[in-house]
C-alpha cells in the first residue's frame, strides 16, 4: 500500500502541483492512525523532494522570472516559518477542520470556474 501511495503522490505532484499533500495526510492520519501534527510535517518532507524533482522536468529556461521567483521562495519560507510555529499551537481536530474546509472550498471554487468557463 505505501508504495502504491507513493506513486500516487508523486504523480499528483508532478502533473497537478497541488492535492498530493492532502492525500498523504489523509491516508497519514486516517488509515495509518498517525498524529496529526507528525503526519503534516511528514508530508511536507516528502513533497518537498517531489517538488524539487517536478521543478526540473517542468521548467522552461526561457520565461522565467528569476526576481519574481525569489521573492515568493522568501515569502514562502518566512510565512512557512511562522505558520509551522502556529500549527504546533493548533489542536490535531482544528487543524484537520481548518484543512478540510480549504480543500472543500478550493474544490467548490475551481468546480465553479469550469462550468463557468
Amino acid at each position: 500500500m505505501i508504495y502504491f501511495l507513493g506513486i500516487l503522490i508523486g504523480a499528483l505532484n508532478g502533473f497537478f502541483t497541488s492535492g498530493a499533500g492532502q492525500i498523504l495526510v489523509f491516508y497519514l492520519v486516517f488509515i495509518k492512525k498517525y498524529e496529526t501534527h507528525m503526519s503534516r510535517v511528514l508530508s511536507i518532507a516528502v513533497l518537498s523532494v517531489s517538488s524539487i524533482i517536478s521543478l526540473f522536468f517542468h521548467i522552461d529556461f526561457s520565461n522565467i522570472d528569476y526576481i519574481k521567483i525569489i521573492i515568493v521562495i522568501a515569502i514562502g519560507l518566512i510565512f512557512g516559518f511562522i505558520g509551522t510555529k502556529l500549527m504546533k499551537k493548533i489542536q490535531a481536530n482544528v487543524l484537520n477542520l481548518i484543512s478540510g474546509i480549504l480543500v472543500a472550498g478550493l474544490s467548490l471554487y475551481k468546480f465553479i470556474e469550469v462550468l463557468v468557463k
